[in-house]
């Protein structure tokens, strides 16, 4: 089994915490920053990056890409101030497809 490189990508204060994890951090400023810090980790082989929700949001459409393939893993999480709701959106729309149904849908 291959092992694969762990980054996170997103505001200082809302990754630096996975630096105490052994997870390299990458700082970004704004979308733009975050999408070529992205796409640079991609190429130095990283197969799973953390990216703050807001980020995640707002890069969408230009990270289809990457979904195309197993690696890499792009995970939303939270920032700092806390959860904006996007993360477990993608883990809703990703079980229905995958499995046909929501089993954390509470109606």
């Amino acid at each position: 089994m291959s092992e694969y490189k762990a980054a996170a990508v997103g505001s200082h204060s809302s990754v630096v915490l996975f630096s105490a994890a052994g997870i390299k951090t990458v700082s970004a400023e704004n979308a733009k920053d975050a999408e070529k810090a992205v796409n640079r980790l991609v190429k130095e082989g990283y197969g799973i990056i953390f990216l703050t929700e807001n980020y995640a949001k707002e890069l969408e459409n230009e990270l289809k890409r990457y979904r195309a393939s197993a690696y890499p893993v792009i995970l939303p999480v939270p920032e700092k101030s806390g959860p904006g709701g996007y993360g477990m959106q993608k883990i809703n729309s990703n079980m229905e497809k995958a499995i046909g149904t929501n089993i954390f849908d509470k109606d």
